[in-house]
């Protein structure tokens, strides 16, 4: 079987009792699993994969309980390594939404949202919140759409599909000129990472930088970023918790602006970003 990738052979192998696919060349991984096929995945996904009780908690309180807290902090790490992608007005698309957290800042700082969830949980309780925008209840593959958007924002998404390049493809169809997809998947090239991202049912594939690398020219767009991120120590979270109940969370911020994460050139990476233009 070739790599649908780099079209280089993979190797079947055995890994914490799963059967995984391997490229040698472009270090991804996919999953192959009877149990959780896409169709499988799917289903689960719709039969509310987010409890009313979870979305309540999290959202009406602006994400400052202690499970939102964790969701709240991804966020803003994301929106700061974003921001300067993004054109200060415009149309975001997000495909994945989960809990909102994401679209909704996109919401409050005036941008033209539309998320697309397959969770009707979740998406009917966004479309209560959000101010302006609006959020569809689906699979992007199902949809269609007469407008396009300035940005197509998607996180922790492209290891659930069964088919990446194929969505992908659809999600630069669906871009204005010069829009940009952003894109954030596990590092799996550090093998901790790997291992977790092997462990979740709900990951199919599992990404390299050089494997997204091959992904993006694939796609025909251009590659403005493409950067890997470690965690930061625990020793710096709990300083970092310490300074921001006496207000000066700055200084965390300052030395640190993707807090909780931070780049790395190592084989240490928790996640790997990715922006792409058209």
């Amino acid at each position: 079987m070739e790599c649908e990738i780099c079209g280089n052979i993979l190797n079947p192998s055995k890994f914490l009792n799963h059967t995984i696919l391997t490229c040698n060349f472009c270090k991804y991984h996919k999953t192959i699993d009877d149990k959780n096929t896409s169709k499988s995945l799917k289903e689960k996904y719709k039969s509310d994969f987010w409890s009313q009780e979870k979305l309540e908690d999290m959202i009406l309180t602006n994400f400052s309980n202690k499970q939102g807290q964790d969701y709240k902090l991804a966020q803003e790490s994301m929106f700061e390594y974003s921001k300067k992608f993004i054109p200060s007005k415009g149309s975001i698309l997000e495909i994945g939404v989960g809990t909102g957290v994401h679209l909704l800042n996109f919401d409050k700082l005036g941008y033209q949202v539309t998320g697309i969830e397959p969770d009707l949980t979740s998406t009917e309780f966004l479309n209560k919140t959000l101010k302006n925008g609006k959020c569809i209840n689906g699979y992007i593959e199902d949809l269609d759409f007469e407008n396009k958007f300035d940005v197509i924002f998607l996180y922790h998404v492209v290891e659930h599909l069964e088919h990446p390049l194929f969505m992908l493809k659809k999600c630069k169809d669906l871009l204005k000129n010069d829009g940009i997809i952003i894109i954030a998947v596990p590092d799996c090239e550090n093998p901790i990472t790997l291992e977790k991202s092997i462990s979740n049912p709900f990951h199919i594939w599992h990404f390299s930088k050089k494997s997204f690398e091959i992904l993006g020219k694939n796609l025909g767009m251009h590659s403005l970023s493409l950067e890997s991120f470690s965690r930061i120590s625990t020793s710096s979270r709990r300083l970092h918790k310490i300074l921001k109940k006496i207000n000066f969370s700055s200084i965390t911020y300052k030395n640190n602006p993707y807090f909780p994460l931070t780049l790395t050139d190592k084989n240490n990476g928790y996640e790997i970003r990715l922006v792409l233009k058209k």
